[in-house]
């Protein structure tokens, strides 16, 4: 029950600022992207974007994205811009709720739909019926507010997404079994005064402790409620979601890492290093992060952009074991690699 108050709480107090629902006027032309509109039912405004180069032919993915309280400019997100636009081109919805919508987006500790999900839905049945969208690529993703809701969608249709992200959101530990069917990654801050941390915590450890394979916890030391400043770095969110396919298996695993070596650098600290992978050849076998383990222990998530990493908190005068292993966009994971490194 204070779960749940606290997701009402958040909802009026988190900004003072209000957000009132335009009356049909959409945003500038110096504004708006091309390709992106503002779109009605009734009152109930929803951004959405039609790649320029749509063609009726092809089927196009499906992005949902829910804004965190107030924050409704979303006529500039990556989705609508390059490489996105030419590789994976997607049909994007941003829903917007005025701060008057005291229900939101919804949450996942009730079933109930609230009015501006019930018209999100409702939009994308018109979509659907106008535009040739692929069923088995449809995407959630929300911030804050929208982080709640978008488990909150999950838990009420869970056979709906492909895959979904959320950051500094709250989830229901008791929909855990709903989550472990669908590839999920959620961000927090474990700093956060606004979303308490727990939320994400406790939703991805009940996950796992029931063996669900498909999901990702990042999490950031010392970072506050604005953890989607920390986010752009994760430099494959955008890559991993539109990897997803609704109900496909894709069983390829990763080759083990090679040239896993480390020794001590001038302050002492392990430094390990590993080549980079080549190229991989097979579209659905793409690199998404290396897990680092020290003494069996996870200590890192290391993008496969990057081919260092220095264990700070090693400490002298011990002998550790290291161990590496690859893990792909499908979660699927290498073989490990090890190394023996005794500090000073």
């Amino acid at each position: 029950m204070r779960t749940i108050l606290f997701i009402i709480f958040i909802s009026v107090v988190i900004s003072c600022k209000k957000t009132e629902i335009p009356k049909n006027e959409p945003i500038t032309q110096q504004e708006m992207h091309k390709g992106y509109k503002d779109l009605f039912i009734g009152s109930f405004r929803c951004g959405v974007f039609i790649p320029p180069s749509y063609d009726p032919t092809k089927k196009y993915p499906l992005v949902v994205y829910l804004h965190g309280y107030s924050d409704t400019t979303t006529w500039n997100l990556g989705w609508y811009q390059e490489p996105i636009v030419s590789s994976d081109p997607c049909i994007v919805i941003t829903p917007k709720c005025p701060t008057t919508e005291l229900a939101g987006w919804g949450h996942s500790y009730s079933t109930v739909t609230t009015p501006m999900m019930a018209k999100t839905f409702e939009m994308i049945e018109l979509l659907k019926k106008q535009y040739n969208l692929d069923p088995d690529r449809f995407y959630i993703h929300g911030t804050s507010l929208g982080a709640i809701g978008t488990y909150g969608v999950i838990r009420k249709n869970p056979d709906m997404f492909a895959a979904a992200y959320a950051l500094c959101g709250n989830g229901n530990p008791q929909m855990a079994a709903t989550l472990s069917t669908i590839p999920f990654w959620s961000f927090h801050g474990d700093a956060d005064d606004v979303v308490p941390v727990a939320g994400s915590r406790d939703i991805y450890n009940e996950v796992v402790r029931i063996g669900g394979k498909q999901i990702r916890y990042t999490e950031y030391k010392g970072v506050g409620h604005d953890v989607w400043n920390y986010t752009p770095p994760e430099i494959k969110i955008d890559k991993w979601l539109l990897a997803q396919r609704k109900g496909v298996i894709f069983s390829f695993l990763p080759d083990k890492v090679n040239g896993f070596k480390g020794n001590l650098n001038n302050d002492n600290k392990v430094f390990l290093e590993w080549d980079k992978p080549a190229s991989e050849i097979i579209k659905n076998n793409k690199l998404w992060y290396y897990k680092v383990f020290r003494n069996d222990l996870l200590i890192a998530e290391v993008d496969t952009d990057y081919s260092t990493f220095t264990d700070s908190l090693a400490n002298n005068n011990s002998t550790y074991n290291y161990k590496i292993s690859a893990v792909n966009y499908h979660f699927k994971e290498s073989n490990t690699s090890l190394v023996e490194i005794t500090t000073k």
